[in-house]
């Protein structure tokens, strides 16, 4: 969190920011971006993760939970002037992220190819999110690998492993960080981990409240899959 004072010795800090609005056409959050390059500078880190959604909490616009924008030729072009500014604002490379899918809009094929046009047009990086990547999938009646051909495979960087779960109220999975990641995500990112020539980080991304011992047989289980990779 801002103004945190991690103890973790030599262990590498990422700074990431879920809330930042790159596809509004209003832009991104000014107030916001300047404690975000604040805490890079601070933390060193090599990039930033943003999620390219539209949310935000200011004039550009509030829609609740994390929210991807219409997978339109037009927000693409939206997406990729804010990414490029917010970019030369932070010094460094922006990794970008997409939330869970529900439905679709816009003329593209897909997300995933929305999110490869905005990382190529302004030379981005991507972090992939497993856990979000899975549910946007199975919520879609889409096959578990479907749109990573649409990513260049140089541009990510890191990937997020969480669990899944499905709605209370609905049909929807979404990610749970709560739950351990079952079976089909931990082989999903065996297999990253063993083919994506640029990638340098793998998080965990596990709820403060819990069971500790699941964040360590997590970390342990990831530990191998890493180690077995190299």
């Amino acid at each position: 969190m801002p103004g945190a004072e991690p103890s973790l010795g030599q262990i590498p800090i990422f700074v990431h920011c879920p809330v930042n609005p790159l596809a509004s056409p209003y832009g991104y959050n000014r107030k916001l971006a300047e404690l975000i390059r604040r805490e890079g500078e601070r933390h060193r880190s090599p990039w930033i993760g943003e999620h390219l959604c539209w949310a935000g909490e200011g004039d550009e616009g509030r829609l609740g939970y994390i929210v991807t924008p219409p997978v339109a030729e037009a927000t693409v072009q939206v997406a990729v002037e804010n990414v490029a500014k917010l970019q030369a604002y932070y010094g460094r490379s922006i990794a970008l992220e997409l939330a869970p899918i529900y439905s679709l809009a816009g003329e593209l094929s897909s997300e995933m190819e929305f999110l490869g046009m905005v990382a190529e047009g302004a030379n981005s990086l991507v972090l992939l999110d497993v856990a979000h990547w899975t549910a946007s999938n199975r919520n879609l009646g889409r096959s578990i690998d479907f749109g990573l051909d649409k990513i260049s495979p140089a541009r990510i960087v890191e990937i997020h492993v969480a669990g899944i779960r499905r709605s209370r109220s609905g049909p929807f999975w979404h990610d749970s960080h709560a739950d351990v990641p079952e079976k089909a995500i931990l082989e999903l990112a065996t297999d990253l981990i063993r083919t994506l020539p640029m990638l340098r980080a793998v998080t965990f991304e596990h709820a403060e409240s819990a069971p500790e011992d699941t964040f360590i047989s997590t970390l342990e289980v990831l530990k191998h899959i890493v180690a077995a990779a190299k």
